[in-house]
């Protein structure tokens, strides 16, 4: 996390540092208020007991609405760090390539915003606030034992330097066994999305027990990093523990030596035993704080390593407006070692109709994928109204294409919703596109209207309907150009053969619908039949 993002983050921490510095002010004062109050009994001064008791009375009562305050100073800052960090990252996340993100196992995101940042809640973001109280506490102390018994420092300085070098022993191992506990809480989230996505595969052919085998294994090995990092910090912990004790005894040992010797008073005394957890305890907690801090450093370099695109092209070219065309000048495509395709030459007139037919894996999705911006030619060249599709902003240039796929997705929102995705339409846009779509009759089948409830990704309508509003999502979005992608396979032959009649009458759009489903009685609709087979395109009127 660079410098600009921790200020980015960390702006709101004046507020708790302020609260701190408010309730260690009382807690000084009240101290010194109690110093007052004991001598004054001590010299049986009844005037100065009963003004210094007022006085600490006074600060004690104070000190409720100082704790509240710092507790809801926290609780904000806690909120906002943690909403800004999730924010952030789930925008940069959708800031990824297209490509690159549906390369990428979602079990990485998922782990990222629930594992990953669990833990940089509690070792990271709360940690700090920790610090922050052990350093004003441990000032606080310093200050008190100062006015006391300057000597009491050199005590303080020694736990200081004992438990830096505790700090730099368990740091490193710490960052290490969080970092390859992330990776594994990654893999682990990916297992169960997996297993529960292939529920009925494995009750139909009883692999329970290789499952549940398996994810035993699985979360062993996770539980196993967890007591790995435990351990450490357990046996860091307990040393720092014997050392502590060990100091306090010393400390109360050494303000008994000096009150004997008639260095400090009886008085002075209870400041130090009533003031030991401030000094010692805020070194404790400052030195477990710390190593958690710096272990998150790692779980921060993974999320950061999740967020990187392979390829960082700078689209610098706006787009307006579609006018003329796309066109394909000696492209070629491959995935991996795979050529799909091999020197292409291709025109997508604007306005025009094409139909792009070839046999599975032939490349006609591939061909899609390209004029989506989804990837880019590895040869040759894409232009579109003569300029270069990659250059061109994807921002603007989505605005201007429609995406009509098998797979479709649906909110779980109302039907109208789904329709508009959440952009202002009038009822008569939304009604024309209903009814090209033939989603009329759903909307009339239901009360509810355009206002019916879509659950769960549309678990509550059909596979024709979900294509059907998907269709009518393209229409709406009045784009210049609808590219379609096997739209057609969850449909009835005479709804995919009226649908695709609306879509091929649509003036002055660009469609180009790959399919494998052929309407022989529709492709004279098409102004050409495109086909894709062998790494080449052929084209035909």
């Amino acid at each position: 996390m660079t410098m600009k993002r921790k200020i980015h983050y960390f702006k709101h921490i004046y507020y708790v540092i302020a609260a701190l510095l408010i309730n260690a002010f009382i807690a000084f004062k009240m101290t010194f208020a109690m110093m007052k109050v004991i001598d004054a009994a001590l010299a049986t001064d009844w005037t100065l007991f009963w003004h210094e008791s007022v006085l600490m009375i006074m600060f004690v009562l104070l000190l409720f609405p100082a704790n509240v305050l710092t507790a809801y100073c926290r609780s904000v800052f806690t909120k906002s760090v943690l909403t800004r960090m999730k924010t952030d990252y789930v925008e940069s996340v959708f800031g990824k390539n297209i490509n690159e993100f549906q390369k990428d196992n979602n079990a990485t995101y998922v782990s990222a915003l629930t594992n990953d940042f669990s833990i940089i809640e509690s070792d990271y973001v709360t940690q700090v606030l920790v610090l922050a109280e052990g350093v004003i506490n441990f000032l606080t102390g310093i200050v008190i034992y100062m006015i006391i018994s300057p000597l009491i420092l050199l005590v303080a300085i020694g736990i200081m330097v004992v438990n830096t070098i505790l700090t730099l022993i368990v740091e490193r191992p710490v960052k290490k066994h969080n970092k390859e506990r992330s990776v594994l809480f990654a893999e682990y989230s990916s297992f169960i999305k997996e297993v529960l996505s292939a529920f009925g595969i494995i009750k139909n052919n009883g692999l329970e027990e290789r499952i549940r085998g398996n994810f035993t294994k699985k979360s062993e090995t996770v539980q196993q990093k967890k007591y790995i990092i435990d351990k450490i910090l357990t046996f860091i912990f307990a040393a720092q523990n014997v050392i502590i004790n060990s100091v306090i005894i010393g400390i109360l040992l050494f303000a008994a030596h000096l009150t004997i010797q008639g260095t400090i008073t009886f008085a002075g005394v209870v400041v130090i035993t009533n003031n030991i957890d401030r000094l010692i305890g805020s070194v404790m907690e400052m030195s477990e704080a710390i190593p958690k801090i710096r272990s998150v450093k790692g779980i921060f370099s993974r999320i950061a390593d999740s967020l990187k695109s392979m390829t960082n092209h700078v689209e610098t070219l706006p787009f307006d407006k579609f006018q003329q065309g796309i066109s394909f000048q000696n492209v070629s495509f491959a995935y991996g070692e795979n050529t799909v395709l091999k020197n292409v030459d291709l025109n997508f007139e604007k306005g025009k109709k094409y139909l792009v037919i070839g046999p599975s894996g032939g490349g006609k999705s591939t061909v899609l994928r390209l004029l989506r911006k989804y990837f880019d030619p590895q040869e040759g060249t894409i232009l579109i109204d003569g300029i270069p599709l990659k250059d061109v902003k994807k921002k603007e240039y989505f605005t201007h294409i429609a995406n009509i796929e098998q797979m479709i997705f649906l909110f779980e929102d109302t039907l109208r919703n789904n329709l508009t995705l959440f952009k202002d339409y009038t009822l008569e846009q939304i009604d024309d596109a209903v009814a090209k779509a033939g989603l009329t009759e759903f909307v009339k089948t239901h009360p509810e209207g355009l206002d019916y409830m879509i659950y769960d990704n549309g678990k509550n309508v059909s596979g024709g309907e979900k294509s059907r509003i998907a269709i009518a999502r393209g229409l709406l979005n009045k784009a210049d150009i609808i590219l379609l992608d096997e739209a057609f396979a969850s449909l009835d032959r005479e709804r995919a053969k009226e649908i695709e009649q609306s879509l091929t009458q649509l003036d002055g759009v660009t469609v180009i619908n790959v399919s494998h489903v052929i309407i022989e009685e529709n492709k004279q609709l098409y102004d050409h039949v495109v086909v894709v087979k062998n790494k080449s395109i052929t084209i035909s009127a």
